[in-house]
């Protein structure tokens, strides 16, 4: 009798001990959200159709059919089935969906897929497009100002610069904190209304701003809305791509812009960046590091303005946008918001 008990404790604890498990790899794996095959996220109804459909999927394939039947699909295959029931049902909900409530009553579209209907309503728009410069013009622009010694200045908006700019003008304070808990390592602080404010002069008077391109949260809709509050229009001046820094990398351009000039290395990561890039030939004239946050920017500019450069490269987070305006309207040279391209050339995936 004893024994029997023993025994039934034992398989209670290990049942017990299955569902701790599963229920903890349920939680890790909830809270991955997969990229679509072209690089973007879905939307709401993807959240909340993954959520609904991978849920109920791993709960019963996982859980309770894994201590069920031991002899059916592995705790892996229940997974993935309710992984892509979930895909799937966040698929129609972010697109299909959106199409059946959007047409009239008593007409069908059976023989015209989702991607056909979104492109018709996409060039239906193209007045309202905004035209960016490509890499290519903004290179062009580069070596010019670099040829006749002319001020010029390239800064990016990211999330962070975004966010940033949005405090009270676009969202509340609190909504700026919960979706920019990353702003901290970006070197802010919120709430900093005057950094805000900065930022927005900064990219009035900056030659050419870079803004992301991608419809997904706090990327190209926050950009639209954010730079409307702060009365700077998005068709009237010269925008780019925001991942133009790699975009110069890719089509050779920064190569060329930076043989024979002296260039200047700004950042956390002047002092790895600087023997790489000599390197490759490429003359680095100073470094100024460390750069600590945006209540550090300006002081940082001050700094770069004693060295002798042709072409400065800052990777300072969000005060890159700062000092990278302020030091070429001072200096009169080109200040290029260099970015994470630092850290790749750093880490050799991007040699010369």
């Amino acid at each position: 009798m004893a024994a029997r008990l023993r025994k039934r404790k034992t398989a209670a604890t290990g049942r017990k001990r299955r569902k701790r498990q599963a229920g903890s790899r349920k939680k890790r794996r909830i809270v991955q959200r997969p990229p679509h095959p072209d690089g973007r996220h879905y939307d709401e109804g993807y959240d909340s159709g993954h959520t609904a459909g991978f849920g109920s999927g791993f709960e019963s394939g996982l859980v309770k059919g894994g201590e069920k039947d031991a002899t059916g699909p592995s705790n892996e295959e229940r997974f993935q089935q309710g992984y892509k029931k979930g895909a799937a049902d966040g698929r129609y909900e972010g697109g299909e969906a959106i199409v059946d409530r959007m047409m009239p009553p008593h007409c069908l579209l059976p023989d015209t897929p989702l991607e056909a209907i979104i492109a018709a309503g996409i060039a239906a728009h193209q007045e309202r497009f905004v035209r960016l410069m490509s890499v290519e013009q903004v290179a062009e622009r580069i070596a010019l100002a670099l040829e006749q010694q002319t001020p010029l200045s390239v800064v990016r908006l990211g999330d962070g610069e975004l966010l940033a700019m949005a405090q009270e003008t676009v969202m509340p304070i609190e909504t700026v904190r919960q979706e920019g808990s990353f702003l901290s390592y970006a070197g802010l602080e919120v709430p900093n209304l005057a950094v805000r404010d900065q930022l927005r002069e900064a990219v009035r008077r900056a030659d050419i701003v870079g803004i992301p391109v991608l419809r997904q949260p706090n990327y190209q809709l926050l950009a639209g809305s954010v730079l409307q509050a702060h009365g700077i229009d998005i068709r009237s001046r010269p925008f780019a791509d925001s991942l133009v820094n790699y975009g110069l990398y890719k089509g050779g351009y920064l190569q060329r812009l930076l043989q024979g000039r002296r260039v200047l290395l700004i950042g956390n990561k002047a002092d790895a960046l600087a023997p790489v890039l000599s390197s490759y030939g490429v003359t680095v004239a100073g470094v100024v590091t460390p750069v600590n946050g945006v209540t550090d920017a300006s002081r940082a500019a001050a700094e770069a303005q004693h060295h002798l450069f042709d072409l400065a490269l800052v990777s300072a987070g969000i005060s890159a946008v700062l000092i990278a305006e302020e030091l070429a309207r001072i200096t009169g040279k080109v200040a290029l918001d260099f970015g994470h391209m630092a850290d790749t050339i750093v880490k050799g995936e991007a040699p010369f």
